[in-house]
């Protein structure tokens, strides 16, 4: 068995008892109980101390001791830090584990194609701080680009896509889809990480992974009554708040930048999501709905 099995299942019987946590004794017996750990020996105080730290240094999530007065006991501690990271990742750690006891129901659950080639790989190279090399096939182009002595600083996923963010020395950042990457490597040469480079921070005021030099504005959203349910449920942005609401209709308020990959996803809406502010928006989406109209109206 990895290693990386064993941290997944102390992570996944934590959550388990994600408030009161468990004892050393507790996680021990959890192990007794389950042939796959159990095979791999007894179950020390000292390997737990191991992989607690590993789990902090890998995955970013700390397991805490506490006492209730008369015990201690350990659990996942809260974070202050990417909560949304954090949150995606136990998930998957618990999926992965239901799964993984229940192989028979793998054939009910259905996941979303998302293509990881080279995750591993760019996440090694990010925790070493190594430049990479890497051919790269534009979406709007066919020429292949040879590109190297990149610095990868992070990996952001959009929409099922992972894309690597990373800059050529001290050049302004750029993003490219890892779907479109191939004969990635890494090199020899290292890097010095930018203390002030901020995940969170560059992509604050926009919807998706497009970053361009418009603005971050209000923006107005009337939206029918039936998809106000959905924006409430997972909002487009998290400057959203529902400014007016009625039998028919709300009013959602969101500040962002107008992006083509925002203005797509207000097209998927139809007819249900009206643009009401700004007004270069509102005319940006009525040209939109006219060329549509256009294509569908060719040959009757």
């Amino acid at each position: 068995m990895t290693p990386l099995k064993k941290y997944i299942w102390l992570i996944d019987i934590l959550l388990r008892k994600k408030d009161i946590g468990l004892t050393l004794e507790q996680i021990g017996d959890y192990w007794d109980r389950n042939d796959e750990m159990s095979e791999q020996g007894a179950f020390s105080r000292r390997s737990f101390y191991r992989h607690r730290k590993e789990i902090s240094n890998i995955f970013g999530i700390d397991i805490e001791c506490y006492s209730n007065g008369m015990e201690h006991r350990y659990r996942i501690a809260d974070s202050e830090g990417n909560d949304y990271f954090r949150r995606w990742l136990m998930d998957s750690i618990s999926v992965n584990r239901a799964v993984m006891n229940s192989k028979d129901m793998a054939r009910y659950i259905g996941l979303e194609n998302s293509y990881t080639g080279y995750l591993s790989v760019l996440l090694q190279a990010m925790k070493d701080n190594s430049m990479i090399r890497f051919d790269y096939m534009p979406y709007w182009s066919e020429e292949l680009r040879h590109l190297f002595c990149f610095e990868p600083h992070a990996l952001k996923m959009f929409e099922h896509r992972w894309y690597l963010i990373g800059r050529y020395g001290n050049n302004e950042h750029r993003i490219y889809a890892l779907d479109r990457i191939s004969k990635l490597e890494i090199q020899e040469e290292t890097f010095q990480r930018d203390a002030r480079f901020n995940l969170t921070e560059m992509f604050e005021d926009t919807y998706g992974i497009i970053i361009d030099d418009k603005p971050a504005e209000r923006i107005l959203l009337k939206v029918e009554s039936y998809q106000a349910n959905y924006l409430r449920s997972l909002p487009l942005h998290s400057s959203q708040y529902e400014k007016e609401k009625n039998n028919d209709y709300s009013v959602f308020s969101l500040r962002l930048r107008p992006t083509f990959d925002f203005r797509q996803k207000l097209l998927s809406f139809g007819s249900s999501v009206e643009v009401l502010e700004p007004e270069r928006l509102r005319n940006e989406m009525k040209e939109e709905a006219y060329l549509l109209l256009r294509k569908y109206q060719e040959g009757e």
